[in-house]
């Protein structure tokens, strides 16, 4: 029976032709049975004997549109421009492929657009600095934070959000100081709380009804939560350290005499380290609660000072809902927040 006549010849096809070549049968013979014409089968048999293989030979393909000069170029000019669009690129590399030409090389190389991550600026002094403070503490485990209080303030409404700055990167880049999208700090205007914690243990927390907190609210604020905990912490752990950022109202003169009156060591902080406080990282889950819990906050008749007083009223709630877990998971991460600063030499890190 003919075999079924098909386009283009498949390796059981070619193998039968083959086979009956070897038992003698003629090209005539072989062409009726195949049913494919006689000049195939001879061409087939003659490509077989220079070949030593049945297979078909390897195609070249469609001639690639990107020169080997062109891809090295593009390469060079994603590294050095990495906030560059695709079109930007484009025209400066290779004006004759297309866009999806361009981005289908770029992803072969594991790059695409990443939106950059928000860090306060560091310079190469801010970097050294913190480098230093990590070094020093290098060979801590955990259990060397677990007395020291971690604190801040913050603002839970949030200030208008900058414009969003896309880079070229790998997934290996993602905290490389060129593809940070660095802010300037800045105050907030809305309603501010002031909490802290250590070890596992949830600290004090309070709205800060004022419309700002100068250094004789700070003073005050310490004095009323901070030393109780203080004692608390000496009388059970020992040792309790004071951790707090290099604000000015946290430098001020009258808040440092206040602190040295009453023997509270002061954990140095490196400035611009909100990676090396993690009751930061606290504040997200008090912000994350807040808006699920209660979405349509803003909306509260009375205007902006209403807003504050109900503020004021549910993000006690949102602090005594954040697990205990969270807590010990932040105290124990420190030794590896070290780590990641030494590991990026002062720079950036992913916490």
């Amino acid at each position: 029976m003919p075999l079924p006549v098909r386009r283009e010849m498949t390796v059981v096809e070619r193998g039968i032709i083959l086979v009956l070549f070897h038992l003698q049968y003629t090209i005539a013979a072989i062409s009726k049975i195949s049913g494919r014409p006689w000049s195939t089968i001879k061409n087939f048999l003659n490509r077989t004997s220079v070949r030593g293989y049945i297979e078909n030979a390897p195609r070249s393909g469609r001639p690639k549109k990107l020169s080997k000069w062109d891809r090295r170029a593009i390469l060079r000019c994603v590294k050095k421009n990495k906030t560059w669009t695709r079109e930007q690129i484009r025209q400066d590399c290779c004006p004759h492929v297309s866009l999806d030409t361009l981005d289908r090389y770029l992803r072969e190389n594991g790059l695409r657009k990443w939106l950059a991550k928000k860090r306060p600026k560091l310079t190469d002094a801010r970097a050294a600095a913190r480098l230093a403070w990590a070094l020093e503490r290098k060979d801590w485990t955990a259990e060397d934070f677990q007395s020291t209080i971690w604190s801040d303030e913050c603002t839970v409404e949030k200030s208008a959000h900058a414009r969003q700055i896309w880079v070229f990167r790998t997934p290996e880049e993602k905290w490389d100081k060129d593809c940070i999208h660095a802010v300037k700090k800045g105050q907030g205007t809305s309603l501010m709380v002031w909490g802290c914690f250590w070890g596992k243990t949830r600290g004090t927390f309070v709205p800060l009804v004022v419309r700002s907190v100068n250094a004789l609210v700070y003073r005050r604020l310490l004095k009323t939560l901070l030393l109780p905990v203080i004692d608390h912490i000496n009388r059970t752990i020992g040792n309790a350290k004071f951790q707090q950022d290099n604000a000015p109202v946290h430098t001020a003169k009258i808040v440092t005499l206040f602190l040295k009156r009453h023997g509270i060591v002061v954990d140095k902080h490196p400035p611009y380290s909100p990676d090396l406080n993690p009751i930061e990282h606290v504040w997200v889950h008090l912000k994350r609660y807040l808006h699920r819990k209660y979405p349509d906050i803003s909306n509260t008749p009375g205007g902006p000072d209403k807003v504050r007083a109900r503020l004021a009223e549910v993000l006690p709630e949102a602090w005594e809902a954040i697990p205990e877990s969270v807590f010990e998971s932040l105290w124990r991460s420190m030794p590896d927040r070290v780590a990641a600063v030494i590991a990026a030499k002062g720079w950036y890190t992913r916490y």
